[in-house]
């Protein structure tokens, strides 16, 4: 809870119980004591409300429970794709020489 939040939380109470004090403060009248019965409603009625009033702050001022996110992982990545040689030869140009000994100038092509 924030210091503010604590600091407004704790005047509301002490303003609530000052206020249902200074209600149910009889006045000092020199009566029989026998009368007395016919104020006590309204302080009864001050009390429960304001026990209603900081047990609702109280109740409001709980601390939230921690909870660890749930993490969603990537997918794997893809297979990978090899390429054959049969897909894509490698050619080059060699001389070559027959079997009379003419040069002459052969495609050949290498598969990995």
């Amino acid at each position: 809870m924030s210091r503010f939040k604590k600091t407004i939380t704790s005047g509301l109470v002490a303003l609530s119980v000052a206020g249902a004090l200074a209600a149910t403060a009889p006045a000092a009248q020199a009566r029989d004591r026998h009368h007395h019965h016919n104020n006590i409603l309204p302080g009864v009625a001050a009390g429960l409300a304001g026990g209603l009033i900081g047990g609702a702050i109280i109740a409001g001022s709980q601390r939230p429970v921690y909870v660890e996110p749930e993490y969603e992982y990537a997918p794997p990545p893809p297979p990978r794709v090899y390429y054959r040689a049969e897909y894509a030869p490698r050619c080059h140009y060699e001389w070559v020489e027959n079997e009379w000994g003419e040069a002459y100038r052969a495609r050949v092509c290498a598969r990995y």
